[in-house]
């Protein structure tokens, strides 16, 4: 195995893995169960995606689910893991992506929310969705699971107390003494 991928749910699995498939990777995509088995770098596919079913969960249990896909496939030496979150920032984001640190020990996740290819950017920390604050967009009056907070850093701060750095585009993060979640502003391609 290549990539481990973790959605939080069942459509962002398919529309991930499919990506990975059209350009010649096997892929298998598979529904996360407390009793999955996981083989580490041998799994008999180049890309794993993982449908977490996370997304309306309670964000303790978002973090375990998480933390418990992903520890095992960083102690068997999988060299890429990917968390692939909602695009416009639903969910359980900063438990998650606390978890996925958590999981693997490292000191830095780098995070870039934006799609600009449907026009979801994020700009000085702020992600917008086709030029509006995701929080006052059709996102944030969604029945289920409204955002909230158009800031990413303070969205994610609503679950978590990880350390979040915002990334201007062509920077880098500074040196991290501490866990952090490096946010990147993305407004193209480029």
């Amino acid at each position: 195995m290549k990539l481990l991928m973790i959605a939080d749910d069942f459509t962002g699995a398919l529309d991930a893995g499919v990506q990975f498939a059209k350009k010649g990777f096997s892929t298998k995509v598979l529904v996360y169960s407390k009793d999955m088995s996981f083989h580490g770098p041998e799994e008999d596919a180049d890309v794993l995606v993982v449908d977490a079913e996370t997304r309306h969960k309670k964000p303790l249990e978002a973090y375990l689910t998480i933390f418990r896909i992903v520890k095992p496939a960083a102690e068997s030496g999988v060299k890429y893991l990917f968390k692939k979150t909602d695009s416009a920032l639903r969910g359980n984001i900063g438990a998650e992506l606390t978890a996925m640190l958590d999981a693997t020990g490292k000191s830095l996740l780098s995070f870039v929310p934006a799609f600009p290819q449907i026009n979801r950017v994020t700009v000085n920390g702020v992600h917008y969705i086709e030029g509006i604050p995701v929080d006052r967009s059709v996102f944030g009056s969604d029945p289920f699971e409204p955002v909230t907070e158009a800031n990413v850093e303070k969205l994610i701060h609503q679950q978590c107390e990880t350390n979040v750095q915002t990334i201007s585009a062509g920077h880098t993060p500074d040196a991290c003494q501490e866990k952090t979640i490096a946010v990147y502003d993305c407004a193209s391609d480029e």
